[in-house]
This record gives C-alpha cells, sequence and structure tokens, in this order.
C-alpha cells in the first residue's frame, strides 16, 4: 500500500509540474505576442509619421527593424520604396504581398505603380488581366486594360472592356470618352459622336472632348 502512495503521490506531483509549466510557458507566449503586436502598430505608427514627413527612408527602417515578412509590411513597403523612387525594391515587396495573399486585388494594384514607372508594359497588363479575373466587375482595372489595348491600336479589344465599365457606369466621362475615340480610329464617326456628346455632358470644359466633336 504504501508504495502504491508513493507511486500515486508521484503521478500527482509530476501532473502538477507539467500544469504549471504549461500555465507558465502559456503565459510566456501570449505576453510575447502581446508585446510584438504593441511593437509592430508602433512601428507602423513611427512610419506614418515619418512619411508624412517625407522622410521616406526612417518610414522603411520603421518597418524593417521588426524583421518581419507579413502580408501588411510587405504592402506598405512597396508603397514607401515607391514613393522614395526606388522601384525594383517597390516591385519586389508588392510581389511577396501577392504570393503571402493570392487573392489580393489591393496589393496588385500596387503592383503596377512601379511596374508601369519602369515601363514594363506587358506586366502591367498582365496584373490588370489578374484583377479582373478575381474581380470581373473591377472598372478601374477595365478601363485601364482597354487604355493600354488602345494605345496598342488592339481596338476590338479595348472596346471590349471598356464597354464592361459602361454597362455599370454608362455615364462615366473618361469611358465614354475612350470608346469614342476608338470608333473615330475604326472609322465610326456617327457612332463615336453618341459617346463623345455624353462625355461632353458629364464634362462641358473638356477641351479634348470638345475639339473631337469639332472634327467629327
Amino acid at each position: 500500500m504504501l508504495i502504491v502512495e508513493i507511486i500515486n503521490f508521484i503521478n500527482r506531483t509530476r501532473n502538477t509540474i507539467v500544469m504549471k509549466s504549461i500555465i507558465i510557458l502559456s503565459f510566456i507566449l501570449s505576453s510575447w505576442k502581446l508585446s510584438a503586436q504593441q511593437t509592430s502598430e508602433a512601428a507602423f505608427s513611427k512610419s506614418y509619421s515619418f512619411e508624412y514627413e517625407t522622410q521616406y527612408a526612417k518610414a522603411i527602417t520603421a518597418l524593417t527593424d521588426l524583421h518581419l515578412d507579413s502580408y501588411q509590411i510587405n504592402l506598405r513597403l512597396g508603397w514607401l520604396y515607391y514613393l522614395s523612387k526606388d522601384y525594383v525594391k517597390s516591385e519586389q515587396c508588392y510581389r511577396k504581398a501577392v504570393t503571402a495573399e493570392p487573392s489580393s486585388i489591393e496589393a496588385r494594384f500596387g503592383l503596377v505603380l512601379p511596374l508601369s514607372t519602369l515601363g514594363n508594359w506587358n506586366s502591367v497588363l498582365l496584373v490588370y488581366l489578374e484583377i479582373v479575373k478575381l474581380d470581373p466587375n473591377n472598372s478601374i482595372a477595365n478601363y485601364r486594360i482597354g487604355s493600354i489595348y488602345f494605345a496598342r491600336k488592339d481596338y476590338v479589344n479595348s472596346k471590349l472592356y471598356v464597354s464592361k465599365v459602361l454597362k455599370l457606369y454608362p455615364f462615366d466621362y473618361d469611358s465614354n470618352l475612350l470608346s469614342g475615340k476608338i470608333l473615330i480610329a475604326q472609322a465610326k464617326n456617327i457612332e463615336a459622336k453618341k459617346y463623345i456628346t455624353k462625355a461632353l455632358e458629364y464634362n462641358p470644359q473638356s477641351e479634348e472632348a470638345k475639339t473631337l466633336l469639332k472634327k467629327l
């Protein structure tokens, strides 16, 4: 009986030690997470303050000193590197953000900033096509795809994408103006007049629309 009692005592003691260890470990982890969260929030706060003062290098350092590789940090670094005109690093950070959150549209809109500044229009087009694949009715992406195709004189595809915008926003100035330009390029002046007129109704001060209408 004595041996049994000793064994039970040892087991109870062991269980108590294990439970205390788990509680202590949980407390340490919770404290560490809270500390990390507070540190992250403080770093973002400092970064915003430095950005407001146009001290972009310090705004970047406030985040890189965290030595973290999260979506939100890469998204913000992409923007800060873009502001500091380091377009290569900006692209790298935005791509990391896209990799971290593959369905992110905001990261892709960020990515086109350095890509377009670098003149990498093929990549810009691919990114916008990815956006409309994720969000078929995204008016900004559809319009910009239409604009790129128009610049390449691919009027069929240009009209296809700008028409998607006009279905949702029939009185949109930019889309009506672009539709008019597409039709003029296709020698469809009668149809073009309808869109140019709409653009002028939206913005009666538009010199570009006035000039196009006079040519018609």
